[in-house]
């Protein structure tokens, strides 16, 4: 017994093994530490031998490829791709009562194919305790078939509203989160598959700290295989000066724990929050219309505000991340690029020059009525941009003075990057270096300037924010096209600006439902 328990003996053994298969290069497959005929016979030793080339699911032992595949013959059975547990090791099942933290369940769509419908609700029955859910309430974006009977079929908690026009994304939200019963609001999306016990560790966050944003770890499903299950790459969401959302992990510094930590930015898109911190903060604008920007209203709200965000490592569900080729419909640029206008004269106003230098549309844009949401923003007594930059997003403080333009357009010569920038960047050349990052950080946590007091709210403190209207949006437009001239192109947009800007008068001046 003794020396099967020392050290050198099960090096011995090791290398017994290794001298044996691995020399002779006989087995088709990797244990670790042997080749074998299968991972089968790999994981017939035991689960510590699934190593290599295999990798342990459901009690036995499959290689790599067979662990990330939905197995086909379950999707039949329970209606969805069945996903592997890409949860750490370290992950402990939550069992605690959440009876006052039900949720809302909300997921706006558009022109999205039944299948990925389909699978979404039912790996969110299958995997999700009954009690915890008050509600699923589908917002169906103007689609000339809200398939409500379908869905309804599927689960007793489904609500559906159907809007007969599009309203877009974020009003899509806004609608469902005026009905939402229940005290926690998860937005999803309808291309997700949700994992095991995906929905506890994520209330436990919300219940230990009312003015968070609770993130699930999202797993990676491939736009064009939806039985496709790869585990996240570990990282934060956070900005680029243009409010391109990026994915980054500098140094390596984030590991693959079950820690919850910090992100500087939300995807937007799938996170979990109280209805009354939500509508406390007054979200979202009323005058972003369709797409894009939500993301970033939230975050600086959040952060600024009184909040914080954060990742979940132990909440795991898989998203199908499309790039814009598969997008099932259409996102006006001109709009998008105007939702990002109005957020950066409210939020960066200090910092404007750097975005106008990476989205020069956005100058030549009449950006509407921001009396509301500056009152908000001074209201809520939100903490500045600089300290955001100081104590929450090193990168984007680091990346002020280093912004270029990936272009062959010459208007834009004194801006070119003198490098192709980073895989997933888009204004840079260069990413910040991890000790510059590490040094950062570690001077904001001597300052001790994480901790949020600067809001007095507290959960149930005061009536909630609509902000739901339907006042006209007063558009000079033509003033900022003369001056546009004036300046020789200055912003390098012309031709661009001209062919997406303004379809009519009507488009550039009033605020509409159907966009």
């Amino acid at each position: 017994d003794r020396f099967w328990a020392h050290p050198a003996a099960i090096a011995l053994l090791l290398a017994g093994v290794v001298a044996a298969d691995v020399a002779g290069e006989e087995g088709k497959v990797s244990c670790g530490f042997a080749r074998k005929e299968s991972c089968e016979v790999c994981g017939s030793w035991g689960r510590a031998w699934c190593s290599g080339d295999c990798r342990w699911r459901h009690d036995k032992c499959v290689t790599e490829a067979e662990s990330f595949r939905g197995e086909e013959g379950e999707v039949d059975s329970r209606g969805f791709p069945f996903p592997p547990d890409t949860r750490s090791q370290k992950c402990k099942e939550v069992t605690d009562d959440f009876s006052n933290h039900t949720v809302s369940i909300i997921i706006p769509w558009l022109a999205e194919s039944w299948e990925h419908m389909e699978a979404t609700l039912k790996a969110l029955v299958y995997f999700t305790a009954t009690n915890l859910i008050e509600e699923i309430i589908f917002v169906s974006d103007g689609n000339a078939d809200s398939r409500e009977a379908a869905l309804k079929a599927i689960s007793d908690k489904v609500v559906v509203i159907a809007l007969p026009t599009r309203h877009g994304l974020i009003r899509a939200k806004m609608k469902a989160v005026s009905i939402a019963k229940a005290p926690v609001l998860l937005f999803m999306e309808s291309h997700c598959i949700v994992n095991r016990n995906w929905l506890p560790p994520l209330l436990q966050r919300v219940r230990e700290n009312p003015r968070v944003l609770a993130m699930p770890q999202l797993d990676f499903i491939p736009a064009t295989d939806f039985r496709v299950y790869y585990p996240a790459t570990v990282g934060h969401w956070r900005y680029e000066w243009n409010m391109n959302l990026v994915f980054t992990n500098p140094g390596d510094f984030i590991k693959d724990d079950e820690v919850p930590y910090v992100s500087p930015g939300t995807s937007g898109g799938i996170f979990a929050m109280r209805k009354d911190w939500f509508q406390h903060l007054g979200l979202f604008d009323p005058y972003m219309l369709e797409w894009g920007g939500d993301h970033f209203e939230l975050t600086m709200k959040v952060w600024r505000c009184g909040g914080v965000i954060e990742i979940v490592p132990c909440s795991r569900m898989g998203h199908l991340f499309r790039e814009v080729v598969h997008r099932p419909y259409h996102v006006s640029e001109w709009q998008v690029v105007h939702n990002y206008a109005r957020l950066a004269q409210v939020w960066i106003p200090d910092h404007l020059r750097i975005f106008y230098k990476v989205k020069p549309q956005a100058f030549v844009m009449w950006s509407g009525d921001l009396s509301e949401q500056l009152a908000k923003r001074d209201e809520l007594k939100c903490k500045s941009m600089e300290w955001y930059l100081d104590n929450v997003d090193h990168e984007l403080k680091w990346e002020a003075d280093k912004t270029c333009l990936w272009t062959p357009n010459p208007a834009h010569y004194l801006m070119w990057c003198e490098n192709k920038p980073p895989d997933g960047r888009s204004i840079v050349a260069k990413e910040m270096p991890p000790m510059e990052y590490l040094a950062a950080k570690q001077a904001a946590r001597a300052r001790d300037e994480h901790l949020h007091d600067i809001s007095e709210w507290q959960p149930g403190s005061e009536e909630h924010y609509d902000g739901i209207d339907n006042s006209e949006l007063p558009g000079p437009l033509y003033i900022k096209l003369l001056w546009m001239l004036l300046l020789g192109s200055a912003a390098g947009v012309g031709r661009t600006f001209w062919k997406r800007s303004c379809p009519s008068v009507d488009r550039c001046t009033k605020k509409t439902h159907d966009v």
